[in-house]
């Protein structure tokens, strides 16, 4: 029997680390030196399917941030698109029929680029918010990167060069001029907000996508489905903590949706888990607790905020967790966090 690990390490995938690096190279930073920094090989940044601690990309954010003198560099990479960045998934958005298409492929196949945070859609009133929640203290550079991806994703596949969201939110202060921002998503930045996302009009998810493939697109949502596959067999147990980690923002995924997920029965599920000694409420729980430290730690969430994005129905509820996990209330912790 393999022994218990309910840790949660958020990853990301070696093409996102590879983009990066690239990138660097373009500007003037040694290879040799980035490789170090995020301790990989040539050979390791070509593996395809390899994923890392997202830790060590963030120290190489801030090794290329500082090289180059670059406070924006997050935003600045994000402007840059690349179908090869996403890997697989890229690709799949590339050759889909619509925005939508793309987002809900991505939501589907998400874990084979990482689980360093999840996405978060919602739609009221003609408008849709696509937020970005993160997993872990990420830095500001990671997102101005994801979500200033998503306005040059959109830009390059709907070909609206100029296309501009209604607003764009990053829950981070400034770290230079706001116009700078301004200029390039062409529509009112906040920051120091309670999200990080943008508002979109629901009719930008439908537009036609200009290199949409029918034939292609299904050959390679084929191909991922059997990367997925072939990751629940390696490793279920990281599988079953991604897709719970990237669900609880809209809701709690119970065993049965885990086991569709999964294309597995729930006795074989159940079966996976006892094989690493735990069970399905364990995991489930562990990773609540982690996700409440990690949001704690971000002082602009609420505690009825973190309590809703763990999917808890009451914010009593999430109290009483949070004071059997670790003697504290949610409030207390992130006091003395604070002061830390």
């Amino acid at each position: 029997m393999n022994s218990t690990n309910h840790s949660f390490i958020p990853k990301i995938a070696v093409q996102l680390v590879r983009s990066l690096i690239n990138y660097g190279e373009r500007y003037g930073v040694h290879r040799t030196h980035m490789l170090k920094e995020a301790s990989l090989t040539e050979d390791q940044l070509n593996d395809s399917r390899l994923l890392i601690d997202v830790h060590r990309y963030e120290s190489l954010l801030l090794f290329i941030s500082q090289y180059l003198k670059d406070p924006f560099l997050g935003f600045h990479h994000g402007q840059q698109f690349e179908a090869g960045r996403w890997g697989v998934l890229g690709l799949i958005a590339s050759t889909s029929q619509s925005f939508q298409a793309a987002m809900e492929a991505q939501y589907r196949f998400q874990s084979l680029s990482g689980n360093m945070g999840a996405p978060l859609q919602s739609s009221e009133d003609g408008i849709t918010t696509l937020q970005w929640v993160p997993a872990y203290n990420c830095s500001y550079h990671l997102a101005e990167q994801v979500v200033t991806g998503l306005v040059s994703l959109a830009r390059e596949l709907t070909n609206q060069v100029d296309y501009a969201p209604n607003c764009v939110s990053f829950t981070h202060k400034p770290h230079g001029d706001a116009a700078l921002y301004e200029a390039y998503f062409q529509c009112p930045v906040t920051f120091n907000a309670s999200y990080n996302g943008l508002e979109v009009d629901d009719k930008l998810l439908q537009v036609p996508l200009r290199k949409s493939d029918t034939e292609t697109h299904k050959v390679l949502l084929a191909h991922a489905q059997a990367m997925l596959e072939e990751q629940t067999f390696t490793s279920p147990l990281e599988v079953i903590k991604d897709y719970v980690v990237k669900t609880l923002p809209s809701h709690v995924p119970d065993i049965e949706e885990v086991s569709q997920y999964l294309n597995l029965s729930v006795r074989s599920t159940q079966r996976k888990l006892h094989e690493y000694g735990t069970s399905y409420s364990q995991v489930l729980d562990a990773i609540r607790k982690e996700l409440a430290l990690t949001y704690l730690r971000q002082t602009h969430n609420s505690v009825l905020y973190v309590s809703e994005r763990l999917g808890f129905s009451e914010q009593s509820a999430f109290q009483r967790a949070f004071k059997r996990w670790t003697g504290s209330t949610p409030k207390r912790y992130r006091d003395a966090t604070v002061v830390e």
